[in-house]
């Protein structure tokens, strides 16, 4: 069996953090020379902060596939916060961030570019994952913000339509959190403010998230079935915001699944 090109480790948060963040996720790479692997990730709508070697940042949410270029050695430690979760921590609107990755020092009012830079070393070379945890928690655990009871309900209700491929509208997601009808106009301007996307570009990830993994079983549905199954008007719809997100349509994406199988692993893919 091929050794997988690089190892991803999770670790949950302290419970003093667990209001806003969800966990810490680290990611270890040791090619040999003349190597590279492209990590292709169709990301959650979750905000991270990254402590990388000179680009220590906070990533908002992906508007598409994010494609990570692995090569020589190297480490990564990110943590994931709670839909809804990186508000409190900012001086404005999640949105700002959205599709970008932004220096630390630039968003934390607080994060002084010397202090970024001492706990980017002490996080990347900390003796242990263990050590490497609890000095990036050190970086946020100073500087807690009030809790926000919304974030909790906000959070287990995109998890839910994460995970029931059934919920495919709006007034799904508006059930899940006890609002009424009326309410879309409100919730609109939260999800912007808080999260950083829309509420129907939410659920719309989450169907394209179910999509990818019924495309890669053997026995994959029609595209029409699937279209059908997962809430877009018809096929064409699907197709067309598959591609948006993707850079391939469908077909396309079950047809490089197909050659990848028959072919085996590659090292540089």
């Amino acid at each position: 069996m091929t050794e997988p090109p690089f190892q991803l480790h999770r670790y949950p948060v302290s419970v003093a953090l667990s209001p806003w963040l969800d966990f810490h996720w680290l990611i270890e790479w040791d090619l040999p020379g003349g190597l590279h692997h492209s990590q292709r990730v169709l990301p959650f709508p979750n905000a991270h902060l990254v402590f990388e070697a000179g680009a220590s940042a906070l990533h908002g949410v992906a508007s598409g596939v994010f494609v990570r270029r692995l090569q020589g050695r190297g480490r990564v430690h990110g943590l994931r916060f709670k839909c809804g979760g990186l508000r409190a921590w900012l001086n404005g609107s999640v949105q700002t961030l959205s599709g970008r990755q932004v220096p630390l020092a630039e968003t934390f009012a607080w994060a002084e570019p010397a202090h970024v830079l001492s706990t980017e070393q002490a996080v990347l070379g900390a003796g242990s994952q263990h050590l490497a945890v609890a000095a990036a928690e050190a970086f946020l655990l100073a500087h807690l913000p009030a809790v926000d009871p919304w974030v909790a309900r906000l959070d287990a209700a995109v998890q839910q339509v994460m995970q029931d491929s059934s919920l495919t509208r709006v007034a799904d997601l508006q059930a899940l959190l006890g609002l009424d009808a009326g309410s879309e106009r409100s919730l609109q301007r939260r999800f912007s403010d808080s999260v950083g996307v829309s509420p129907k570009w939410v659920i719309q990830r989450a169907r394209l998230q179910d999509a990818l993994q019924a495309l890669a079983q053997q026995q994959a549905p029609s595209l029409a079935e699937l279209a059908l199954r997962l809430g877009f008007c018809d096929q064409a719809h699907f197709s067309r915001c598959f591609r948006q997100t993707t850079g391939h349509t469908p077909a396309q994406y079950r047809e490089t699944l197909n050659r990848s199988m028959e072919n085996g692993p590659h090292p540089n893919a």
